[in-house]
């Protein structure tokens, strides 16, 4: 009769699903695992492993300002270096609008958007068709419409909003939107300059929300114009 293998005997890539799989549910729970064995405890410094860490924003929040976190901060710093893309496109947004380095934050967020990460391609494309240089703007057009027609825009705005209102109200720094940096251009578009009006009106009139799928502008033909919308909608995602 053979006798039943010892989990300590297990393949290091086993133990490492399994250590991954323990830090999607709790930070805490592997550093339990880790404790336990050996074997676990090298995998549980997989680059992986750090990768699928599920941290919530507040805890985040907190261990990186908290004297007492120290080893939050170190675990923090680990799933950095390991390229856990959540836990970066958080810090480009805080370097953007929260205060910390602009450039820093925008150089982190086109790479987190470069490794696919929805949230961070739509912040860039909105960043972009904010500014004033016509190229920039048309690159940020172009991801937009890759978004809009993936039907990803709803959920990317959730998830960036969930990191802006996970921080104090005095610390942002809300983007400035105004006539001169709107994407549509042409007075010949019937619906140019009137997404302001049509965004109080889903938003006050009809009760629309950010979770509403169709983002409010579905409608209009015009994707300049419906670029606009969006963009009128992200400034106001900074509002409490």
């Amino acid at each position: 009769m053979e006798r039943p293998t010892s989990t300590a005997n297990l393949p290091h890539d086993v133990w490492t699903l399994i250590a991954a799989k323990t830090v999607t549910q709790s930070v805490r729970d592997l550093c339990s695992l880790r404790m336990s064995c050996t074997a676990a405890r090298n995998a549980g410094d997989e680059d992986f492993v750090y990768r699928c860490a599920s941290i919530p924003i507040l805890d985040q929040w907190w261990w990186s300002v908290s004297p007492m976190h120290q080893q939050g901060r170190n675990f923090l710093a680990r799933c950095r270096q390991s390229g856990h893309l959540e836990i970066l496109f958080r810090d480009a947004v805080s370097d953007l609008f929260l205060g910390g380095c602009r450039f820093a934050g925008m150089e982190t967020m086109h790479a987190v958007a470069a490794h696919g990460h929805s949230a961070a391609q739509y912040t860039v494309s909105m960043m972009l068709m904010l500014g004033d240089d016509v190229e920039a703007k048309n690159k940020g057009l172009e991801t937009f419409r890759g978004l809009e027609a993936a039907g990803s825009l709803t959920i990317c705005k959730l998830v960036f909003r969930d990191v802006i209102q996970g921080s104090w109200t005095h610390l942002r720094h809300v983007p400035v939107l105004n006539g001169e940096n709107l994407v549509c251009v042409s007075h010949a578009c019937p619906s140019h300059g009137n997404m302001g009006a049509i965004y109080h009106h889903q938003r006050y009139g009809r009760g629309w929300h950010v979770n509403d799928g169709d983002g409010g502008a579905a409608h209009i033909p015009c994707v300049h114009c419906r670029a606009d919308y969006e963009l009128i909608l992200f400034v106001h995602l900074f509002d409490s």
